[in-house]
């Protein structure tokens, strides 16, 4: 079996939870004893991830290895040009059509994600509530989505840092107090906002700071101005860009991680985290319980009080819930249903 799987999202987000989805699959599937043939092929001047054996676009071996391939698996809702075989698209969230006024992607997204999906012929979704909702938008039959959830990658799969590790990384971001972690972009649909100004109100009753990971932009001028009218400059710490080592101990050193996400895919920090014995307080919507009911605090997204209720109360844990979530969540599971899923196609 040939497959050719289009790298287009390693151009749009190289260093997003998409990407780290594909590497990590990818690197499943190649670990397997299975007759497949997968070629990744990626945009000009992209790089490569590393341990991936990849063709660049354009070049010839790129063209044999299309003209060659059973099956093609598009990474972002693309069509690759003279290939006219079975096709099969991975769909991780539907911000667009649900939130239209947010529009995370160009004008045209919804029709042209909605096209590749209903041409497909299988579709994989990164959750179940992302397959309801292809149910529900693209009206394609059940029989032909699969779902292949996302997993906890190295080196947060390694057992949490030890109680001096996260002393001195409190130490050294916090001045040694206890803090609640938001992880990756602040994009509109994230709600960000909504979890600043609810800090504002809990740091009036708790002595915790907000630590603040990621998302490589840097904050807002409302964002800044609302930090600096609320006094709170010596409570929120920034980091646009950390390493996954790090990020690892922030997980393990915060009393809790806090996303007030309007809609997600899946949610990889959620797990990350419960991975890392790490309190979770989310937002109350459908993808968050999938992943984390029972083992998590629930705010209405946009209930600003609540939210600030919430940063201020006591945070369980249970230290099952790591090894619940190491077992539950495998890129070796993901990498089945792939294979499950290009197998339902050919005869």
């Amino acid at each position: 079996m040939r497959i050719v799987l289009d790298g287009v999202i390693y151009g749009r987000n190289p260093n997003g939870g998409i990407t780290r989805y594909w590497t990590e699959v990818l690197a499943a599937i190649s670990r397997m004893n299975v007759s497949i043939r997968l070629d990744l092929i990626l945009p000009k001047g992209v790089a490569r991830p590393a341990g991936l054996p990849c063709l660049t676009a354009g070049s010839l071996s790129a063209s044999l290895a299309v003209a060659r391939a059973d099956i093609f698996h598009t990474s972002y809702y693309s069509h690759w040009p003279r290939m006219n075989g079975p096709s099969v698209v991975t769909v991780y969230d539907y911000i667009d059509a649900s939130f239209p006024l947010l529009r995370p992607n160009e004008g045209g997204f919804v029709d042209h994600q909605l096209y590749a999906i209903r041409g497909a012929s299988v579709v994989i979704t990164i959750s179940q509530s992302s397959r309801e909702l292809t149910l529900k938008l693209a009206g394609i039959d059940p029989s032909r989505i699969f779902v292949a959830y996302p997993a906890v990658a190295f080196p947060f799969s390694l057992p949490p840092p030890c109680a001096e590790e996260i002393k001195e990384f409190r130490r050294v971001h916090t001045g040694g107090a206890p803090y609640l972690v938001h992880v990756g972009s602040r994009k509109n649909y994230k709600n960000f906002w909504t979890l600043l100004r609810a800090f504002g109100l809990a740091a009036q009753n708790t002595d915790r700071h907000l630590l603040i990971l990621g998302g490589g932009h840097s904050l807002t001028t409302e964002e800044l101005d609302f930090i600096i009218s609320a006094r709170l400059l010596d409570r929120v710490h920034f980091y646009p860009a950390v390493d996954d080592a790090t990020l690892r101990q922030a997980y393990a050193g915060a009393d809790a991680i806090i996303h007030a996400s309007l809609m997600e895919g899946f949610g990889i920090p959620v797990i990350e985290a419960l991975a890392c014995g790490t309190g979770l307080i989310l937002s109350d919507i459908p993808v968050y319980r999938e992943i984390a009911g029972g083992r998590a605090s629930f705010v209405e997204a946009t209930d600003i009080e609540a939210w600030g209720h919430a940063m201020k109360s006591e945070v369980f844990v249970h230290p099952s819930w790591r090894e619940e979530v190491l077992r539950q969540y495998t890129w070796e599971a993901a990498a089945q249903v792939h294979l499950s899923a290009y197998k339902s196609i050919l005869p």
